[in-house]
């Protein structure tokens, strides 16, 4: 009897070629993005340790002589109590983002659940004498992105700040880099209706402006 041999399947061979090609081609476009997007603020690790940076740039009082009569008391390395010459009211200056609900366990309301994006607030000062709460919340960008929509939020966090601690007046502070004055236009508008302030982070004066802003506060 004849011998019959199976065909090749060159058709397979063909296919699986063409598919670890595509394999490849994706590995290394996915490479390639990941390199754009160093440097650009579009990387997400990349951005955390630009805005980390851009937090510890911008912690108020890390020099309080630029303002005359402010005195620090360290209650821990997280915490400072503010004392200012001819000013009669306490502050307290809470530096590091997770120390707020902490500091003030015992004047929260427990039974409000935890909402995302206001468990850890940047930086905060708390004028225990008229009981204000002001919450900085700090944005770094110098990259395209979608990050405008994350300043569009402050009349919810208002609000979930203010039944969390019922007995204080909240006032939401934005710090931002000048990337948002340019890409960001429609929101800072909207801050502005609303009465939300915003400090230019990159800006020389902006601690002395803010601590004069918190300071000279009126309900």
């Amino acid at each position: 009897m004849p011998n019959h041999k199976k065909p090749t399947n060159c058709t397979n061979k063909g296919n699986n070629k063409n598919s670890n090609s595509k394999n490849s081609n994706s590995k290394e476009n996915s490479k390639e993005q990941q390199i754009k997007n160093r440097g650009t603020g579009a990387g997400g690790a990349n951005t955390n340790k630009n805005g980390l940076k851009y937090e510890l740039e911008t912690e108020l009082f890390k020099s309080p002589s630029f303002l005359s009569g402010i005195t620090l008391k360290n209650n821990n390395k997280h915490i400072n109590e503010i004392n200012i010459k001819g000013n009669n009211n306490t502050y307290i200056h809470i530096k590091k983002s997770n120390q707020l609900f902490k500091y003030m366990k015992d004047e929260m309301n427990k039974d409000i659940p935890q909402a995302h994006g206001c468990k850890q607030p940047d930086e905060a000062i708390i004028n225990k004498t008229k009981n204000i709460i002001f919450i900085i919340e700090k944005k770094f960008q110098k990259g395209g992105g979608s990050v405008c929509e994350k300043i569009q939020t402050s009349q919810f966090k208002i609000w979930q700040y203010s039944r969390t601690f019922p007995k204080y007046k909240i006032v939401y502070i934005y710090c931002l880099s000048n990337w948002f004055k340019k890409n960001c236009i429609a929101e800072l508008e909207y801050l502005k209706l609303k009465n939300v302030p915003v400090f230019w982070g990159n800006k020389t004066d902006y601690s002395i402006d803010l601590t004069n802003f918190i300071i000279n506060y009126k309900l």
